[in-house]
């Protein structure tokens, strides 16, 4: 489990102007709830979140966030991001976690295997994934930062179902708990695209125009022939 830690300063909540004023000065509004304990407005170094953002696990770990020096254990919950502005981070949430209440979460799948993959390494396909996160629900011990899928035994044409994903113990299946479809594909291995080179439509036209005026000239030609007879 990845030890990321978020540093934060408590704020009041405040006008619209003054949240301008903070982005301008390089930094995040946020706010935490959840659990017993009231919501906390916050604010955090634009950068450093915009990084951590950039991270796979900030999305799908336990984070320990401090907030005026206090630690509790958080889960990124959402962001606002602006598509255009300099100050890409416009807000952050984070929600509270509590050691004995599960957690729904989107956790990503790691394909492993590839480079033993005989259907790709010796038939020649390629890995098409139709799955690449997996909505799970656990108890925050048991939170996984991934969920790996092997692919090394697939041949050509072969693929995995979410029925048959190994979860980690503790973990379990949003899609599945729903009595979702377990026959989904997550991962197939198909065969590569040829691209076929479309036919010269003008070589064509030109061969036909060429024939035309072949027959054109011979017939001028007998009628000349004729003429002088």
């Amino acid at each position: 489990m990845s030890n990321i830690v978020i540093d934060a300063e408590s704020r009041v909540r405040s006008s619209t102007s003054a949240v301008r004023r903070m982005r301008r000065e390089g930094l995040v509004p946020g706010i935490v709830y959840g659990g017993e304990d009231e919501n906390v407005n916050i604010k955090m170094d634009h950068n450093k979140i915009l990084h951590s953002l950039e991270e796979e696990a900030f999305h799908s770990t336990i984070l320990e966030l401090k907030v005026d020096g206090k630690s509790e254990k958080v889960i990124l919950r959402d962001y606002d991001v602006h598509p255009a502005s300099d100050v890409k981070i416009m807000h952050v949430d984070f929600q509270r976690v509590s050691r004995k209440d599960k957690l729904s979460m989107t956790i990503p799948l790691h394909f492993t295997g590839e480079e033993e993959c005989q259907g790709i390494s010796i038939d020649g396909g390629i890995a098409s994934h139709i799955m690449n996160d997996l909505d799970i629900v656990c108890l925050p011990a048991d939170l996984p930062e991934y969920i790996a899928v092997d692919i090394s035994a697939l041949r050509l044409g072969d693929s995995i179902s979410l029925g048959e994903i190994v979860l980690p113990e503790g973990v379990e299946s949003q899609i599945l708990n729903a009595d979702g479809d377990a026959s989904q594909l997550v991962v197939h291995i198909a065969a590569p695209q040829v691209e076929v080179e479309p036919e010269d439509e003008e070589e064509g036209v030109e061969g036909e125009e060429g024939a035309e005026e072949g027959a054109e000239d011979a017939t001028s030609e007998e009628d000349s022939d004729g003429e002088e007879e």
